[in-house]
């Protein structure tokens, strides 16, 4: 039997718009969708491909515990056990990302899409879904969501770079 793919928070949304953000007069954007009792409006699907100059984003997590299957790129989440992120659409497949926080600093892979631009609009500042390794390193906790508001700053580096704290 196959495995489901993995749940990022973009596959989520996704999932709950689909059956609840089509308001009667067609317009998306007046419904909003939360499991938390926060609000995110205008979930269509689309991720964000613009990088910040900046190179500050939000820090959420996907892929703990349970939530095991592939990725858009290819590989599984294997239960959050490695260092992954979503951001594909930023930095290609199979990048390398330097994520710093908090005086640490980590490595992940980018192997996924994602999120969805409303989360992104939601939380205020663009957003790096990655793997609750990540979000444990930096922070201290596997489970970090867009309303937690983990400031990161994120550089590209060398996919010789090797995956981990740094």
């Amino acid at each position: 039997m196959k495995k489901p793919a993995a749940v990022t928070i973009a596959s989520i949304i996704l999932a709950l718009t689909a059956a609840s953000c089509a308001s009667s007069d067609g317009n998306d954007d007046e419904t909003p969708v939360s499991e938390t009792g926060e609000e995110l409006r205008g979930c269509h699907g689309k991720a964000s491909s613009a990088i910040p100059t900046s190179g500050d984003y939000y820090l959420t997590s996907f892929g703990n515990g349970s939530d095991s299957g592939t990725m858009s790129c290819g590989s599984n989440t294997n239960h959050g056990s490695w260092y992954y992120a979503a951001s594909r659409q930023r930095y290609g497949c199979g990048a390398h990302i330097k994520i710093t926080a908090r005086g640490k600093c980590v490595v992940a892979k980018t192997d996924d899409y994602g999120p969805d631009i409303c989360v992104e609009n939601a939380a205020g500042l663009p957003i790096i879904d990655a793997s609750p390794l990540v979000s444990q390193h930096l922070f201290g906790t596997r489970s970090a969501g867009w309303s937690d508001h983990f400031k990161i700053h994120v550089v590209k580096v060398p996919s010789s770079t090797p995956l981990g704290p740094c």
